[in-house]
């Protein structure tokens, strides 16, 4: 009966807070335009049908909640690869009514557009209580910090005071954070009490207790040890070339081999092998080998401990059919161009010796033309076993013909796996045990969400890894703050893009200030942590870029592949990174990023390119090694508590720890004039310089500070 109120009671929120919002295209001069859709995140970029005007648009309205959503329009058939700026169907921007774009993860922009909750008061007095807590849902309960962390929402502004209840002891909440209207406060438990209540004392002075709600203790729970680490991604093949021996080996896996259709079409365009200097070419992607290996990993351990670095994320490193290894042909061996699993193993006991925790990079959705199931389908056809691994849609067929079966993102050389099948799923599941007993400590999947029955598959997948091993991480490829992948049941983290780029690297571009500013970026945070369980944000695999993205560097306006880094786009990269640790949970960067390097996605991928030691700017490095210091001693960023504190105009302000004594404040100004912040009652001592504030602290340009609560 709860679970029926809880539902009924959101479904009327969220009738009561829709709002009404009509998307509207214009065609440039001379742009002749026969269909126009609208696809996004609220439709889950399926197709929502836009009609034409009187005025020559092409107009939708959508009744949408308050929130953020990114979109394009769907023109002629065609993606307008930039929504911001597109000399094709819109410049400067083609939706001039957009608030601004934000990287679609293919080098292109999605348009952005924030709907703003409408304020829903009574005649008179505050806004409706509209309370709400489920102790089912892992957002409103979760293990944290070896803690019971409780929350409700309520309307904004309508609670003054809260306590949770539980027998003879009353534990005072906290306000938490605003989003989307409602209001969230939180307290975590030292103990877990089978039954609670929790008493509100509204605005309006009226008192309501609800309740007692039971607890089994069957909750989400995080991992403890995620959040003390920094983390560090490694592209295997772009790192350090440990051993030149193998940079052969590369050429004899190549897709080029089993790809009919490219040798065909194209054949004088083959893979080949480069210096570790070698130019940019159409091949830097996937088809342009420079040597790196897993000796060259083994080889900077040393260095990656000492710039603090406790969590390893491995892109694939088994057999495959190119640089980047998600096209995968032996799921069970290691690529010959990395080396083998005795190298591997020298690997995972020289980073577990050092503390440094690692992740495989598993890619389920689909194979490699050189798979051997594929091949045994491409030769045998309808009388082979693996038939029913792949969907075949007419044979025989020429390997690389997207249109003879499903392939991901219809990318031929990706065919895509029937996890739908029994057998198929077993393997996988197989697999991905293997690698956790060999001895890697957790795993990042691949676009989860474009598996057949994914919930399922990675419900199974955790309960079967977590028999293995249960300290092992599980983190998913989703771009987005879509939190029905962490209700304890599937993944421990998703990779925070909706934190880092939806929200950190916006602000720290400071450019429009209308669109990066303070106020925008604490909702976007907000927006985040709402939904999120805190077990879940407690293991937060948080970053910015990484090898799908521009570099940090360059999106943040410090040069392209090839050009000097700005020293503004310099100091902006070092505000981005100084956020980016205070986020609950470990930090990741991509390889070289501690370095200062640029690399632009578009064209040929250039932030993949081979690292230049060599150049490594040493005091971006030393920048690193300090936050990750930092990160180290303060306890309260080893919490999973995060509060919302100020954003307005340049500056962004948030909590740290549990409230009182020992928490930290973070502020950022994303300015290039000096700005003061105020403070909270009380004393705060800066971490660094020691000096206490009150009242108010001031900021350098694109400054920072923590502030820890003094006593």
């Amino acid at each position: 009966m709860r679970k029926l109120i809880t539902f009924l009671l959101v479904l009327v929120l969220g009738l009561a807070l829709a709002v009404k919002v009509t998307f509207k295209y214009t065609p440039p001069p001379g742009l002749a335009v026969d269909s126009v859709s609208l696809r996004g995140s609220f439709n889950n970029w399926g197709e929502t049908p836009m009609q034409p005007q009187p005025d020559g648009s092409w107009a939708v309205t959508l009744d949408l909640d308050p929130g953020e959503y990114t979109y394009k329009f769907f023109i002629n058939g065609q993606w307008p690869k930039d929504m911001c700026d597109d000399p094709t169907f819109g410049r400067p921007m083609v939706d001039p009514t957009a608030d601004g774009c934000t990287d679609d993860g293919f080098g292109g922009q999605n348009a952005v557009r924030i709907v703003e909750a409408p304020v829903v008061k009574k005649a008179s007095g505050p806004v409706e209580l509209a309370f709400e807590h489920d102790p089912a849902q892992a957002r409103y309960l979760s293990v944290a910090d070896g803690r019971l962390a409780v929350r409700f929402s309520a309307g904004a502004g309508s609670v003054a005071s809260a306590e949770l209840i539980a027998g003879d002891a009353r534990y005072e909440m906290y306000p938490q954070l605003e989003a989307r209207g409602r209001a969230f406060w939180r307290v975590s438990l030292p103990d877990a009490p089978t039954s609670y209540r929790i008493h509100v004392v509204q605005t309006d002075g009226r008192e309501a207790t609800f309740g007692p709600f039971t607890y089994g203790g069957q909750a989400f729970r995080g991992l403890d040890w995620v959040g003390e680490r920094v983390g560090y991604q490694i592209f295997p093949e772009r790192f350090r070339n440990g051993e030149p021996g193998n940079d052969e080996l590369a050429l004899a896996s190549d897709e080029y081999i089993f790809n009919a259709r490219w040798r065909r079409l194209d054949p004088e365009n083959k893979p080949f092998l480069s210096p570790w200097n070698g130019p940019v070419t159409p091949q830097l992607c996937c088809h342009q080998y420079f040597g790196g290996d897993l000796t060259g990993v083994i080889q900077k351990l040393d260095y990656l401990a000492r710039q603090g670095v406790g969590l390893v994320y491995l892109n694939p490193v088994f057999d495959s059919g190119s640089a980047h290894g998600y096209d995968t042909h032996d799921y069970l061996k290691v690529s010959p161009k990395f080396g083998d699993k005795a190298v591997l193993r020298v690997l995972l006991d020289g980073a577990h010796a050092r503390g440094i925790k690692v992740l495989f990079d598993f890619v389920p959705n689909h194979t490699g033309l050189g798979f051997w199931a594929f091949r045994d389908v491409v030769r045998r056809g309808p009388n082979s076993p693996y038939w029913n691994w792949y969907f075949i849609k007419k044979w025989p067929f020429e390997p690389g013909d997207a249109s003879a079966y499903e392939a991901w993102w219809n990318i031929g050389s990706l065919p895509k796996l029937n996890t739908g099948n029994p057998a198929v799923r077993r393997y996988l599941l197989e697999v991905a045990k293997y690698w956790i007993r060999f001895g890697f400590d957790g795993v990042r999947v691949d676009v989860p969400g474009d598996l057949i029955d994914a919930h399922g598959f990675f419900a199974e997948m955790r309960r079967e890894l977590k028999k293995v091993n249960p300290e092992a991480y599980l983190v998913a490829e989703i771009w987005q703050a879509d939190a029905s992948w962490l209700e304890g049941d599937e993944f421990d983290s998703l990779m925070n893009y909706a934190l880092g780029r939806g929200a950190i690297l916006k602000y720290a571009k400071g450019k429009p200030a209308a669109f990066a500013n303070g106020k925008r970026a604490l909702r976007e945070m907000s927006q985040v942590y709402a939904v999120l369980p805190e077990a879940a944000t407690d293991m937060g695999f948080n970053l910015i870029d990484s090898h799908d993205t521009s570099r940090l560097l360059t999106d943040l306006g410090g040069g392209k592949f090839g050009q000097q880094p700005s020293p503004e786009g310099l100091a902006r990269q070092r505000l981005a990174t100084a956020i980016l640790y205070t986020l609950p949970g470990v930090p990741v960067h991509f390889q070289g990023d501690e370095c200062a390097f640029v690399g632009e996605k578009d064209p040929y991928d250039k932030q993949r390119y081979p690292l230049q030691w060599e150049r490594c700017d040493a005091e971006m490095q030393a920048f690193y090694r300090g936050l990750a210091t930092l990160k180290e001693s303060l306890p309260a960023f080893d919490t999973a508590v995060w509060r919302a504190y100020l954003g307005e105009g340049p500056l962004l302000g948030f909590y740290r720890g549990e409230p009182g004594p020992g928490e930290v404040l973070a502020l950022f100004n994303n300015s290039t004039e000096p700005q003061t912040a105020p403070l909270p009652p009380g004393a705060w001592q800066d971490v660094q310089t020691r000096r206490t504030y009150r009242k108010q602290v001031p900021l350098e340009p694109l400054g920072w500070r923590y502030l820890r609560h003094r006593p």
